[in-house]
């Protein structure tokens, strides 16, 4: 992770609030990154995730090629799926919002919905 990368602990405020019977545990916080687990009624529904994505490379190729091709949005901000369990957008053409299933019932839809919950406009406007 460069030097530039933004310190895990100021994406927390943007995830979403916990309420209306959900509870949410932030389980790892790094330069970077910081992660929360979804859960309801004590089940983990879903992973959320916010990374600053420049300077994540994998293997030569950044992690925000996979928006360039995107013809979907959510919330204004260019979307991708991976797989069939994540979701994700690309904020301010940096930060990478996601939202990964860790159970069944938890949809496509879902994940978007949950990615609207996100502050998004206030991410976009952390500085760089």
């Amino acid at each position: 992770m460069a030097k530039n990368a933004t310190q895990g602990s100021s994406f927390n405020k943007f995830f979403p609030k916990p309420g209306e019977g959900y509870e949410r545990v932030f389980t790892q916080e790094k330069k970077g990154f910081a992660e929360a687990k979804l859960k309801k009624d004590g089940k983990d529904l879903a992973m959320l995730a916010i990374s600053d994505a420049a300077s994540d490379v994998t293997g030569g190729i950044s992690a925000t090629k996979k928006f360039e091709k995107s013809v979907t949005k959510i919330a204004g901000y260019p979307a991708v799926d991976v797989g069939t369990t994540q979701t994700a957008v690309l904020v301010s053409d940096r930060y990478q919002v996601k939202v990964l299933s860790r159970s069944p019932a938890f949809s496509k839809t879902d994940r978007q919905a949950w990615i609207q919950r996100f502050d998004l406009a206030g991410l976009s406007k952390l500085k760089k």
